[in-house]
């Protein structure tokens, strides 16, 4: 029998000193007596603690020496091997996604996944490594290449859930990348295969996979959204539900304004649908409320119908969800220019808006543009831009916004991107331009509407620390305003360079980055997320005037506030317009400190009140992973290269056939080795069991005389019948 340490074995010369014990006696001076008639019985004590005597037989002494040789053998860790059943060099991946967390294993898919990679671990061979890979909203390493099972196994086990959507893309990318090191390597993943995307392309290892879940019963919150009335008093609450099931099913939607309860709907979910629910007046009479939560619960059996069941729920964090609503705030907006009508009644109808008008002639620092919330300039420019958030259209010059080269007449669009904001539920399928200005996308701004070759169309950023944003034609030059497009597309616009993200038609999903704006005299924000822990977030560069806050993982309403000064909130004088009239706006100054440049797609949240917090929230609103029903493993595994040795291998090949060119090879073991690689069981889990009985046995004969009387004693007062006593 092999052992892992056989120096242990040394500790067999412990066998000798005990069986010495019971040779050596106590030596014992002579004394001369008259008669040994009365000392019998020292006699017999003297001869038996002579300094050497024959050993008798002793249950004591046998249970001692074996207990010595079970210690010895303990600390030598004997095993026996048996052919491996992974690779030398294994990568773990544990998919941590939020489903996860789904119940219909017990304790949960996660702990399941957990428990099957640490019992496929017994199948690595000796001398063996392991890597770690935890796979949520990002792929993580928690353990790289280490010989050490035990701390591979711990740390598996300190894997925690998350609730970001499932990419195990990134995951079995960065595995294979970590298996092409060796040219024996392995990945084993831990999931419920519920995926709608893989890598394209090979991995460079074979893959094998651990499947959870049985079950797909669930229900989930998969829309939330918040709408304010045209009057601007009340608040609508818009609510999908899915039943991702293959069952009927009754849930009960609870509606709760600032934590207060302000309505319950019991609603027959049918499988495989999406029921839409809209409830008006969520706010109280004298309070308007600030932030709205979902919550999909189990109905009042009394008001389930004959024969309707409430149905399983296995996947409980997508039953939550929560909205802010937007702030009541009036933006004011300031269009210089000739005139466009199209222009001018899209952008009256935008709400919480007001319009004021210049012509181009008359703007000056008698306008007060810095007390307006945007400035629109519609073919013209100053000489000096303004120091808040600007729309350029048709700009007729270079200037710091961007370099106008010329002219272009019937430019086509390049290919939009779906995703960014302000294109959301635009279609500009059949958009026609006469003519636009030839630009050049400046390095602070992303393109927006791509053009004909690199010349956009319309692109936005960020530039000097504010929002601003060049379109490259005049509506009125296009057939733009003729359609639907037109107001949306001037809503999400103005709504990014106003800030608009405070009032975000969807929640931020876990994991994703938020930019948060830094108010004027701060320094930073405080990020308090739902748990109550704070993050303190200060300013990256003197003046910075926003800041990308990435620690999103955490379901709920996350709170924004300025720390290290006070934000300049003062109310300031009515603006000359010399071309509206209206109440006299008090919306201070847009912040002017210089910032960092370049383009960005994350949200930005501005409270409407620079003094005052701002809310954003965090919501699974994803129905494929809120999707449970368990993937086939098929999938990945085909991912996978050949397994060595396998007939898809090349021929004669000592390598694995998906490891990259000039990979090391693997600690002197190669696939395809004359010699299979073993895999050890170590025995020390019997023989301490052995071993502990017996110190029990050895404990019981050492006290059989105390045991005898106790059970005497025992026998005697409870043994007999109280009526049989005399």
């Amino acid at each position: 029998m092999p052992f892992v340490t056989p120096l242990a074995l040394a500790g067999l010369v412990f066998v000798p000193l005990v069986l010495a014990m019971y040779l050596l006696k106590l030596r014992r001076d002579p004394a001369v007596v008259p008669s040994t008639l009365l000392w019998q019985r020292l006699v017999t004590d003297v001869e038996a603690n002579a300094p050497w005597q024959r050993l008798r037989r002793s249950l004591l002494l046998l249970l001692q020496l074996l207990l010595v040789v079970l210690l010895v053998l303990l600390a030598a860790r004997p095993f026996v091997e048996r052919p491996a059943g992974l690779a030398r060099d294994l990568v773990v991946v544990i998919d941590t996604s939020a489903s996860m967390q789904a119940t219909d294993v017990a304790p949960s898919r996660l702990e399941a996944a957990k428990d099957q990679a640490i019992e496929a671990l017994r199948d690595l061979p000796a001398g063996g490594s392991v890597s770690v890979i935890a796979a949520g909203g990002t792929a993580s390493v928690v353990v790289n290449a280490t010989a050490d099972i035990a701390h591979a196994k711990e740390a598996i086990r300190a894997i925690g859930p998350s609730s970001n959507a499932g990419d195990l893309g990134d995951a079995l990318q960065l595995a294979s990348a970590l298996a092409a090191r060796s040219s024996d390597a392995q990945i084993l993943v831990a999931t419920d295969a519920a995926v709608t995307s893989l890598p394209e392309g090979a991995l460079r290892a074979p893959v094998k996979v651990l499947r959870v879940g049985r079950a797909a019963d669930n229900q989930a919150i998969v829309a939330l959204a918040v709408r304010t009335s045209p009057s601007g008093l009340a608040h609508s609450v818009f609510i999908s539900v899915a039943n991702l099931g293959l069952e009927m099913a009754t849930r009960r939607v609870e509606i709760y304004a600032d934590g207060v309860l302000r309505e319950a709907r019991t609603l027959a979910l049918d499988p495989q649908r999406r029921t839409d629910v809209s409830i008006n007046d969520i706010d109280d009479v004298t309070h308007p409320a600030s932030v709205v939560e979902a919550r999909l619960t189990s109905p009042d059996p009394a008001a389930l119908t004959s024969g309707a069941t409430a149905g399983r729920d296995d996947l409980a964090v997508d039953d939550t969800a929560w909205a802010v609503v937007p702030p009541a705030a009036l933006h004011r907006i300031l269009l210089v220019g000739p005139g466009d009508p199209y222009l001018e009644t899209a952008l009256t109808y935008l709400p919480d808006t007001e319009l004021y008008g210049a012509k181009p002639a008359a703007y000056g620092p008698s306008t007060h543009p810095e007390k307006f919330d945007l400035v629109i300039f519609e073919g013209w420019l100053p000489d000096t831009l303004p120091a808040g958030p600007i729309l350029a259209i048709a700009p007729p010059a270079s200037s710091p916004l961007g370099a106008v080269s010329g002219t272009t007449a019937n430019p086509a669009l390049g290919r939009l991107d779906a995703s960014d904001p302000v294109l959301r539920y635009v279609d500009l399928s059949t958009l026609h331009v006469a003519q636009a200005q030839q630009l050049e996308l400046p390095g602070w701004a992303r393109a927006v509407i791509p053009g004909t070759g690199a010349s956009p169309l319309l692109y936005a950023g960020t530039l000097a620390g504010r929002p601003a944003a060049v379109l490259a034609f005049l509506p009125r030059q296009s057939d733009l305003p003729l359609q639907v497009a037109f107001p949306i597309l001037c809503a999400n616009l103005t709504g990014e360079l106003l800030g608009g993200s405070q009032t975000p038609a969807d929640a931020v999903a876990p994991g994703a980055p938020v930019t948060l704006a830094i108010p004027v005299g701060a320094t930073g924000v405080r990020v308090t997320r739902p748990d109550g822990t704070a993050d303190e977030l200060p300013a990256p560069t003197a003046g910075a005037a926003s800041v990308t806050f990435a620690r999103t993982g955490e379901l709920g309403v996350y709170v924004v506030t300025p720390i290290g000064g006070r934000a300049d909130a003062g109310a300031s004088a009515a603006p000359s317009t010399p071309a509206a009239s209206g109440s006299q706006p008090a919306t201070p100054a847009p912040a002017t400190p210089p910032a960092s440049p370049g383009a960005s797609t994350a949200p930005t949240f501005r409270p409407a009140d620079a003094a005052a917090p701002a809310r954003f929230a965090v919501d699974l609103l994803d129905v494929d992973e809120s999707n449970i029903a368990p993937g086939d493993p098929a999938r990945i595994e085909a991912l996978g290269a050949p397994a060595p040795g396998s007939s898809q291998g090349p021929a004669g090949a000592g390598s694995n056939p998906g490891a990259s060119a000039g990979a090391p090879a693997n600690h002197g073991a190669v696939a395809g080795a004359a010699t299979p690689a073993q895999s050890r069981d170590e025995l020390w889990i019997p023989i301490a069991l052995v071993a502990l009985l017996v110190v029990l046995i050895e404990w019981l004969v050492y006290e059989r005389d105390t045991l005898v009387r106790l059970r005497r004693a025992a026998t005697a007062r409870f043994g007999r019948a109280p009526g049989l006593r005399r």
